[in-house]
Order: C-alpha cells, then structure tokens, then sequence
C-alpha cells in the first residue's frame, strides 16, 4: 500500500534533509521501478542502472520542486526518470548524426610504404638508362623542356637551332623512351 500524500511530501522533506532512513525508504520504494522503466527505454543494464543514480541526484537536488498538491511522489520520480532517459537517447542521437556527418578517416597511413619506393626508384634508374642511350641532342633537348620545364621556344633559342627541330629532336626522343618501357604497366 503506498503512504498518503502526507507520507510522500514528510518523506521529501526528511530526504531534503539528509535523513539516512528518508534516503533508504524512497530508494527501497522507486529504485525496482526506476531501473525497470531504464531497461525498457535504454534497452541497456548499465544505462538503466545509471538512470538510478542520476535519477536520485536529481531528485536530491531539486526535491524542494516536489508538490503533493500538483500529484504524487510516485509520479514525479518516475517522470524525472522518464525525462533523464529521453535525454540521454537524445544525446545519443546527436553523437550518431555527428560521427555519421564526419568525414570516414582512412587507417591506413598516408605514407608510402617500402613497395612504393622500391617501384619508384626502378622507374628512375630505368628512365636515366634509358635516357643514357639516347642520342645528346635529343636528350638535351628532352632535359630542357621536360626536366627544366623550357618551351619549345626557349629551347631553340638556347641552343641555336630552328624551334622545329627542337619538336622533332623531342619527339623523336620520347619514341625511344616510350619503346624503352613497352610492356611496363606501371609507365604511362
């Protein structure tokens, strides 16, 4: 049988109060009931226990808010649990929309590894060789305007020949390097 309306706001009172045996009785009274309303609404043991005790210090803190003319003891604790849970899933809510809103961060380093550096130095010493066996005029030409980022004009200006020789002596040369990595899928 649950105490009278008078019972509920004396139990308060000597809650308020910090009364050990006030503290117990409203625990013993609404703990079951509390924990039983977190499972279902939490759908989680260790929220449902927490929802006890965040239940209990609210109450502890605002229980000179409990009005026995406004409705029963009974109904003021269990809303205040019901309003801690809802909070809680709200705020659970919001973290998933977040981590779901961020950017995927790769695990994997963005560092390149061994494997890149060994492939990419054999490409080097495969595109000097490569370059070591070209004529020198088409290799100078193709170090000015590849590797020294020169125009075709620059070019035939620094070396004193006609800007169309300069584009057959290039063209020519990359022919050669082109044949020189035939087969290589990793060259473009």
């Amino acid at each position: 049988m649950a105490p009278t309306t008078g019972g509920d706001s004396a139990l308060m009172t000597a809650f308020m109060q910090k009364e050990p045996d006030a503290a117990r009785r409203l625990y013993d009274r609404f703990a079951s009931r509390i924990y039983g309303l977190g499972l279902v609404l939490l759908r989680n043991n260790a929220d449902a226990e927490d929802l006890v005790q965040d239940t209990f210090l609210k109450i502890w803190r605002t229980g000179s808010a409990f009005d026995p003319v406004r409705g029963p003891l009974e109904a003021w604790i269990l809303l205040s649990a019901r309003s801690l849970a809802i909070d809680l899933l709200r705020h659970r809510s919001v973290e998933v929309r977040k981590l779901t809103s961020q950017p995927k961060v790769s695990e994997a380093s963005d560092e390149t590894g061994p494997e890149w550096h060994a492939v990419v130095g054999d490409l080097f010493q495969r595109a000097n060789e490569a370059m070591a066996r070209l004529p020198q005029r088409q290799r100078s030409v193709l170090e000015l305007t590849y590797l020294g980022q020169r125009s075709t004009k620059e070019v035939a200006e620094l070396m004193g020949i006609p800007r169309g020789t300069v584009k057959s002596r290039a063209h020519a040369g990359i022919a050669v390097l082109q044949d020189a990595f035939q087969g290589d899928d990793d060259a473009a």
